[in-house]
This record gives structure tokens, C-alpha cells and sequence, in this order.
């Protein structure tokens, strides 16, 4: 397989080796050798963007002209029109493949969008009854095969969101279903991300998948008590540290999840009232900021902005008592340019080591 560049970097990959082909560093012809081990990266066009944005107002007035005339139009009537403008637009995408790849792919598209709301109104006109969020489940399970078949990150993206929704189902977060079966879909989602050409958005998704589902577990344990919220939060913390920290090469996606999981745990932590006993969180806000400076020290960026927060939040707490508003503000005004500037200084000092 080919590898894909934005077209800014092949542009500068191939002047450099027209350059060392000029040079004689590289033998005549080679450079075309090795332009031809690459493709551009497909970004959204503008002829993209108007055919997607066409494909979904075309399914928008579909569904909504369905759905007004809903109650005057058969069952059978409806469940083939859905059925015929599903396989109408899937056949259609495939047949402009080759021909008008983009027109094709915002027809593959208006399919997918008829399979999702194909489901919400069969379900409604059979009374299969259920959870609304179970048709997200499903429409995120339809999607993924096309999403392989057009090795497209868009579908895939779609999918990850849709399952995110299914997880946000109030039973799940109060720990009473374990949705197990979804590790399947988490592990389906992570595969074809990695096959089709990785997505940061969807491994993100997938990262933010993989810990909502994990709290699940915790609520499940603790049976949704906010006195066990201090352990929700340690977890977390655990889990932002060792993706940080693990000597395992994994992408930077999933290091700055765990930044972002660490750094939003630890201000939980930070809060006197979420620990069984007040004083804890002062030990552990100092622990836990030596330990901020030390990830700073090794050359992290995202530690700087979650060290400027940690202190904004204390210099807040504490000013607010006993402080006029007007100075609380100006003082954290000149506060935030100073870290503004540290951050500006850092990322100069670090600029050699650091994309």
C-alpha cells in the first residue's frame, strides 16, 4: 500500500528530492521512483463539500416529507419505499464509482442515512418498542462494513459517535447494565480505524469509548453512590498516568487522551468535598503538582497548560474569599499572560524536540 502525505509535505518531499536528483546524491530518475511510493491525503473540497451537504438535505426532506405524511401512507407502502431508497442509493454510489468517485460517495452517504433513520421508522411502525438508543447502537453496526468497503474515516467516525450515544444510555451510567456486548463494537471500531488509514478523531472517540464503558463497570460496583466518586476519579487518574508513562510505542492520540484523562482527574481531586475526609486533597494537590513538574521537566507540553490550570483553580479558590471581585480578576488576568508567556517560552525551548 501506497503511503498518504498531506499534499504540503509530498509538495516539499518532492522539491527536496529534485534537489539531491540536481546534487547527484540520488541517481537521474529516482526521485520519481520513490514519488510514486506515495498518494495525497483527500481533504474536503469544496465540490466535496457541496455534494455531502447536498446528499444530506436530500435525505432530510425524504425523511421529512415521509414523516408529515406519515399516518396517510401504508405500512407496506412505507416499509418498501424505505427498503427501495436505500438499495436505490447504495446501487447508485456504486455505479458512479469510477466514473464520479465524490458524487458516488455522497450517494453511499444518503444510504447510510436512510439505513439509520430506515431504523427508527420501522421500529416505530412495527411498535418493536425499546430504547430509542438502541437503534444508534444499530445503525453504528450497519455502517461499519461500508465504512471498510470505502476505506472512508467519515463512516467510521459516524460509527464511533453513534455508539457513543448508545453508551450515554442513563442505565449504564447509573450501574444498573454492564453493556458488555459493546467491547465487540469498541474492538470492530479500533480494528478498522487501523485498516483503513488511522482517523486521531475516531481513535479518540474510541479512547473516550473504551473509559465510558469502564465507568459503567465502576457504577455497576458502587451501585451509582457519589460517595464512591473519589474512587471513579483515583481510577482515572491511574489510567491518564500509565498512558502517559508506558513504555509501550502507541500513537500521540492516545497519549494526549491520557493527558486530558489524568489532568480532568485530578481537578476532581482537587475538591476537598470529594474525598471521604477534607484534608485529603491537600496532599495529594501537592503530590500531584511536583508530579505535573516532573512531566514538564521530561519536555511536556500539555503538563504546562494542566499545571497553569491547577493553579488558576487554587489562586480562584482562594482569592474569591477574601478578595474584591475587581482584584480577583485583574490578578488573574496578569496570572494567565504569565502562563501565556511560560507556555510561549517553553514551546520556543522545546521546538527542536517537539512537533
Amino acid at each position: 500500500m501506497k503511503r498518504v502525505l498531506k499534499e504540503k509535505e509530498l509538495e516539499v518531499l518532492r522539491r527536496e528530492l529534485k534537489y539531491l536528483e540536481e546534487v547527484q546524491v540520488i541517481p537521474p530518475g529516482k526521485s520519481q521512483e520513490i514519488d510514486e511510493l506515495y498518494n495525497v491525503e483527500e481533504g474536503l473540497t469544496f465540490t466535496k463539500t457541496l455534494l455531502y451537504v447536498g446528499s444530506i438535505l436530500v435525505g432530510a426532506g425524504i425523511l421529512s416529507f415521509i414523516a408529515s405524511n406519515w399516518g396517510e401512507i401504508g405500512k407496506l407502502t412505507k416499509f418498501l419505499f424505505i427498503i427501495g431508497l436505500y438499495i436505490g442509493c447504495n446501487l447508485a454510489g456504486f455505479k458512479m464509482e469510477n466514473a464520479y468517485p465524490k458524487t458516488s460517495k455522497s450517494f453511499f452517504y444518503l444510504g447510510g442515512i436512510v439505513f439509520g433513520a430506515g431504523i427508527f421508522l420501522i421500529g416505530q411502525m412495527f411498535h418493536f418498542g425499546g430504547e430509542f438508543r438502541d437503534a444508534f447502537l444499530w445503525w453504528s453496526l450497519g455502517i461499519m462494513p461500508l465504512a471498510y468497503v470505502l476505506r472512508d474515516k467519515w463512516i467510521l467516525m459516524a460509527a464511533a459517535l453513534f455508539t457513543f450515544i448508545y453508551l450515554r444510555y442513563d442505565p449504564f451510567s447509573s450501574g444498573g447494565t454492564i453493556p458488555y456486548w459493546i467491547l465487540l463494537w469498541i474492538a470492530a471500531i479500533y480494528l478498522l480505524n487501523e485498516k483503513i488509514g488511522f482517523s486521531k478523531v475516531t481513535g479518540f472517540i474510541n479512547g473516550v469509548l473504551m473509559l465510558l464503558f469502564i465507568g459503567t463497570i465502576l457504577s455497576s460496583l458502587t451501585n451509582g453512590h457519589d460517595d464512591w466518586v473519589y474512587l471513579h476519579a483515583l481510577l482515572y487518574l491511574a489510567i491518564g498516568l500509565v498512558l502517559v508513562l508506558s513504555k509501550v510505542k502507541m500513537r500521540s492520540v492516545y497519549i494526549t487522551l491520557g493527558h486530558l484523562i489524568h489532568g480532568i482527574a485530578a481537578l476532581v481531586l482537587s475538591f476537598a468535598d470529594i474525598w471521604p475526609e477534607d484534608w485529603m486533597y491537600i496532599p495529594f494537590s501537592i503530590a500531584y503538582i511536583l508530579f505535573v513538574l516532573y512531566l514538564i521537566n521530561r519536555g511536556s507540553l500539555l503538563s504546562i497548560i494542566i499545571l497553569c490550570v491547577m493553579i488558576f483553580r487554587f489562586y480562584l479558590d482562594i482569592t474569591f474569599s477574601f478578595l474584591p471581585k475587581s482584584f480577583v480578576f485583574i490578578l488573574g488576568g496578569i496570572l494567565l499572560l504569565g502562563f501565556g508567556f511560560y507556555f510561549e517560552k517553553q514551546r520556543k525551548k522545546g521546538g527542536g524536540t517537539h512537533d
